[in-house]
């Protein structure tokens, strides 16, 4: 007799089954960015740095600010600044008090026309999730905080690591 438990094989299969799950959608998520970002003269890193910066303390953020979250060297986010402000997405506005100091800004009218292409991802995205109940929802948004959480500290390890040379 087996000393396995039962389910277990089916455990197992599920969990294999979400993890290839995850990493696809993984993927397509990146190419959908790439794609949608390549239209505007942009690459997927320029699009997510536009998302960080909206979702950044009031709007505005530093350079540092947004190296610390992505775990690009400056130098990087210095390219990636200039490529969103020479295609007017960004404004780089001084700080009255500390003239050092410069925070970056969206162009709001910027995002005009990027707004079609994310609708219509948005409206597909919530026709899929019509179809959950309320249950099945509150599962889904638990897993995916938690996905994210786990996903921020994952990052924040590696960006840690390589800033100490323990990569």
């Amino acid at each position: 007799m087996s000393s396995r438990k039962p389910g277990k094989s089916q455990r197992r299969q599920l969990l294999d089954r979400l993890w290839n799950l995850g990493r696809k959608m993984s993927t397509q998520t990146v190419f959908l960015h790439q794609a949608i970002a390549q239209s505007f003269g942009l690459n997927a890193t320029d699009t997510k740095c536009i998302d960080l910066i909206l979702s950044g303390p009031k709007g505005s953020v530093t350079a540092g600010w947004l190296s610390e979250r992505t775990g690009l060297t400056t130098g990087a986010i210095t390219h990636i600044l200039d490529r969103l402000e020479r295609h007017g997405f960004i404004e780089r506005v001084r700080d009255t008090g500390d003239r050092r100091k410069v925070f970056i800004r969206v162009r709001p009218e910027s995002l005009e026309p990027l707004i079609p292409k994310f609708e219509a991802i948005g409206k597909a995205f919530m026709s899929l999730a019509e179809q959950y109940n309320i249950r099945e929802l509150e599962l889904i948004c638990k897993y995916l905080e938690r996905t994210s959480e786990m996903s921020e500290r994952q990052l924040a390890g590696i960006i840690a690591a390589r800033r100490s040379g323990t990569t």
